[in-house]
């Protein structure tokens, strides 16, 4: 193994132990911490055996495989992004309604101790 490959490894293993880390102490949902245990392979995988991207880059005609990770990545990315912008955007509809709801209640609660 070359320098390169051992320290790629190093960083999947200790991305998995993060995230095994963080599952044990609550701070990560087991849901996402499949995600990361996912990364922490492809990077372990990818890390050890770099000679899959450069056959990858050939199969699919990309002049510069090195560039397919970072573009895997970004994707993800972006997608990361997109799925925090919906659950921020389902949060605040859930908050606006649950204000109304309590509006709703302190005008009815208010009409109740007038009519007392």
């Amino acid at each position: 193994m070359t320098n390169p490959q051992i320290v790629s490894s190093i960083i999947g293993v200790v991305i998995a132990a993060v995230i095994y880390w963080l599952v044990r102490r609550d701070h990560l949902a087991p849901k996402q911490a499949l995600r990361w245990v996912l990364v922490a392979v492809v990077v372990l995988i990818l890390g050890t055996f770099p000679n899959i991207i450069d056959w990858l880059g050939g199969t699919i005609g990309i002049a510069y495989p090195p560039i397919i990770p970072l573009i895997i990545g970004l994707g993800a990315a972006m997608i990361k992004i997109l799925l925090m912008d919906i659950e921020r955007n389902k949060a605040n509809v859930t908050q606006e309604r649950i204000v109304q709801k309590l509006a709703m209640l302190e005008a009815e609660l208010e009409e109740i101790k007038h009519q007392q």
